[in-house]
């Protein structure tokens, strides 16, 4: 019983460390928001790399974020670009099946109760997460 025992608690975390990420975030020093999402990500086991650049602005135009799905902070995962206030299980699930063209995945605007945004235990809800590709064709990925 406790070679099971040790096997499940290997598997597990094992498991965790293949699914963390790493993730570099750019976001203004002042944001609280972003503050919270980034927290979420890290107790989830993400590796998390904060930029506060002079203009974030320029550095979502240079990544190929189309302006209409801007939030106030943008992760870059293997290339890709998430923007706002995105669940983590959506990035997990895009980033181990990235669709065909992809680009990445934004939650638009400020949804209050979006993660980062809603309180702790707060069931996530009323927003959408858009799918991106690289001609910037817009999709709905999943709707809460």
């Amino acid at each position: 019983m406790k070679k099971i025992n040790r096997l499940l608690v290997m598997l597990i975390a094992l498991s965790s460390f293949v699914w963390a990420e790493s993730m570099t975030v750019y976001k203004s020093p002042t944001c609280g928001c972003c503050t919270e999402w980034i927290a979420i990500m890290e107790k989830a086991g993400h590796d998390v790399t904060v930029i506060h650049p002079y203009d974030l602005q320029k550095v979502k135009d240079e990544l190929g974020l189309p302006r209409q799905l801007g939030s106030c902070h943008t992760a870059v995962i293997q290339d890709y670009i998430f923007e706002g206030h995105i669940p983590e299980a959506d990035i997990l699930s895009f980033l181990a099946n990235p669709p065909e063209n992809a680009k990445g995945l934004a939650v638009p605007g400020m949804p209050g109760k979006s993660p980062g945004m809603a309180r702790p235990g707060e069931k996530y809800e009323n927003f959408n997460v858009v799918q991106f590709s690289d001609e910037n064709k817009l999709s709905l990925y999943r709707r809460y």
